[in-house]
Formats: C-alpha cells, structure tokens, sequence
C-alpha cells in the first residue's frame, strides 16, 4: 500500500481508487489507513483546484450564482465555493461520532474541499443542467434528529448531501442526493442520483466531463460553453 499515492500522483487515478473501494471496511484499519487517507487528501486537493477555476469561469461566463435557473430567489446558498472552516470541522466530527463512520472521500471533501454549490442561471443556458452541489456536514447533522425514524422505515440513515436535479431547477422533486451512514469504507454510492456512481467517479464525471453540470449528458452539443469549463482541469 505504501506506492499508492505514487501511483495516484503518477496518473493511475481509478485503478488506485477501485483498489481502496475493493478494501472495504479494511481501509480504515492500521496497515491501510494511512496510505488510503493520503490518495483521498490528494485527490480532493485536485478536487478543490477545479471548482474554483469553474466557479472562475462561471463568473466570467456571467453566470449567476446563487439563484434558481429560472432567475426567481428564495434559493439558500452558503457560497458557490467556501473553504473548510471550524464549524464545518467541529460538524463533520460529531456527523462521525453520531452516525459515523464516514467514508474517507466524503470526510477528505469537507476537510479539502469545504462545500460546493453551482446553482444559478445564465440567459442562454437550458434548465435541467443539475448543477454540482456538496453541502457542507451541516446538512446532515441537522437530520440527526430523524435518525431512528430513517433507520425504521429505511434500515439505514441517509445525511442530506445535495438537492436531487429537480429541486435544483425549483420544481418538487424527490430525496435529496445523500450517503448511507454508517460506510466504514474509501468511497460510496451517492445515493438517489440517477447513475447511482460512487463519489469520487461522480465528481470526475461531474466536473471533467461537464464542467460542473452533469445534466449536460446527452446534449452536450448544445452548450456552447462546456469546452470553456473543462478546458485544462486537472484530472484525479
């Protein structure tokens, strides 16, 4: 294990993932952790690094951040990007002690990257684009309460990471976009969103191949603008 983040640095992205994933709840033990920690540090560094050049672009593109897709307000946003702050930490360590353990990427985002959230409107640009959103571990610590309640009806608690693409475009939509806690694991499934992909291939999809609006699938040649967004970035 102790060549992993070589490998990653070196460009052997999935494979490294795929073989943390592969660990299970191993990854948390002694002889891995460490290496394991180190790989998820690294790629949510690159992780942080892409969206604040999108979020760059967006601005320049005259994209507005902040407001539904249709320009009307009432959208609730902490910021298109906000760095790890004390609370955030102080959150994600009682999210982990309450409901914990969580999987290393989603804890390497809050302690890299901090939270993301690319809802907003551009003139030209069609709805339904379900813009990259990572809430901060506040979301789901605010569930704690409907912990027992989730685990009767479910059999699993799910901390709140992101609106589903619907709520996003202002429309009634269904379950938020979420983790499965407890996931003593590297990565995990992202629940209720549509490619049911784990976390780390969600975001190099979301963010190297559409630029931060994975809606874009499909229709890629009717947005002008997605060669300007992911031009450069940096792979992991």
């Amino acid at each position: 294990m102790s060549d992993l983040l070589s490998r990653y640095t070196a460009g052997v992205h999935v494979q490294v993932w795929n073989e943390l994933h592969k660990l299970g709840p191993a990854v948390l033990e002694d002889g891995h952790r460490e290496a394991a920690t180190q790989v998820a540090v690294e790629t949510m560094r690159r992780v942080q690094r892409n969206c604040l050049l999108i979020v760059t672009r967006l601005k320049a593109l005259k994209y507005k951040l902040g407001v539904y897709p249709d320009g009307s307000k009432g959208y609730y946003s902490m910021g298109a990007l906000v760095p790890p702050n004390a609370e955030m930490v102080a959150d994600l360590a009682a999210l982990n002690e309450a409901a914990g353990p969580l999987p290393l990427s989603l804890r390497a985002f809050w302690e890299q990257v901090g939270s993301v959230d690319l809802v907003g409107m551009h003139a030209s640009w069609p709805r339904g684009l379900d813009p990259l959103v990572v809430e901060p571990p506040a979301a789901g610590l605010s569930e704690l309460d409907d912990m027992d309640e989730m685990i009767d009806s479910m059999g699993h608690f799910e901390a709140s990471l992101a609106p589903d693409d619907l709520h996003k475009d202002n429309v009634s939509g269904g379950s938020p976009y979420a983790v499965e806690l407890p996931n003593p694991a590297a990565d995990f499934v992202l629940a209720n969103e549509r490619h049911a992909m784990l976390f780390v291939p969600y975001l190099r999809m979301a963010i190297l191949r559409y630029g931060g609006f994975p809606g874009i699938e499909g229709r890629e040649a009717e947005f002008e603008h997605l060669g300007t967004l992911v031009d450069g970035l940096e792979p992991f």
